[in-house]
């Protein structure tokens, strides 16, 4: 009986257990999703930048959407790719009113705490006293990160940077919902393809400031199929959900990479993010 139990117990652990290779590759990840954004950030054109990027995303995964088209779950690689839109816009719009390191931490914050307040609104799902807790760590770090930027004359920057996360939680839920029907490669492809179709559309086809984004557009469109890849390679190696809360450690490594001097306020409050969502995700 004993051992029986030990069995299962050792069974337990190696399910749950993560690959320290997995480790690796979304730490990896965390930096080239922290490295593009800082990209960005510099960008004086951003949206032009976001839109080069989602085109050249588009051909590079080409071949990958040919061979497996998503078109069997179209609405949501629409829903998405409009998603995308906006995020690009709300996250160009925080970046040009505000500094990476007010903006960047908040921006990746907020989308698992809406996660959470949303399973719990309007799903029913009541958090366990670790999502609670996870979740007043969540609200406590972000706030105070808010604060500081508020402070600093930054509010423009606060308030989209928020709507940044509303659009990182949204596309989030429709993206996984997709991807266990279709290859999330093909999809990416087509999502950010239509992306930055659409983008260059509301630019009216400038191109002179496609021009002028190509170089930062073409480094952002490495870092976005760089880091998906290796957290899709990660996805392999570990459970999906330790993955997912893994890469939150972005929010320090862009702090890291921010090129500026933040707070230590902002410090606390983005490590108070991290582990907000390490316990709202366990």
């Amino acid at each position: 009986m004993l051992s029986v139990a030990a069995d299962r117990r050792r069974r337990e652990i190696r399910e749950t257990a993560i690959d320290p290779v997995a480790v690796a590759l979304v730490l990896v990840a965390a930096v080239v999703h922290a490295s593009w954004n800082r990209v960005l950030h510099a960008e004086d054109d951003r949206v032009a930048a976001m839109s080069v990027a989602g085109l050249v995303v588009g051909v590079v995964l080409l071949p990958a959407v040919l061979v497996s088209p998503p078109w069997r779950v179209l609405p949501f690689v629409v829903a998405s790719a409009m998603v995308e839109v906006a995020y690009a816009h709300c996250l160009s719009a925080a970046y040009r009113r505000g500094a990476l390191s007010v903006a960047y931490p908040l921006g990746r914050g907020v989308a698992p705490l809406l996660v959470t307040l949303g399973g719990w609104l309007l799903l029913s799902q009541r958090p366990d006293a670790g999502a609670l807790i996870g979740a007043l760590s969540l609200a406590a770090g972000l706030a105070l990160i808010a604060v500081v930027g508020g402070r600093a004359g930054q509010w423009g920057a606060v308030g989209f940077a928020l709507l940044t996360g509303l659009t990182i939680a949204a596309y989030s839920v429709v993206d996984a919902g997709a991807v266990r029907q279709v290859s999330p490669v093909g999809y990416l492809g087509a999502v950010l393809g239509i992306q930055g179709v659409l983008l260059t559309l509301l630019m009216r086809g400038n191109r002179t400031r496609l021009r002028r984004g190509l170089r930062s557009g073409a480094l952002i469109a490495v870092g976005l199929v760089g880091g998906y890849l290796l957290v899709l390679f990660a996805f392999q190696m570990a459970p999906a959900g330790r993955v997912s809360t893994l890469r939150e450690s972005s929010v320090l490594v862009g702090l890291m990479l921010s090129g500026e001097r933040p707070s230590r306020v902002i410090w606390t409050g983005a490590i108070l993010v991290l582990v907000g969502a390490l316990l709202a995700a366990s």
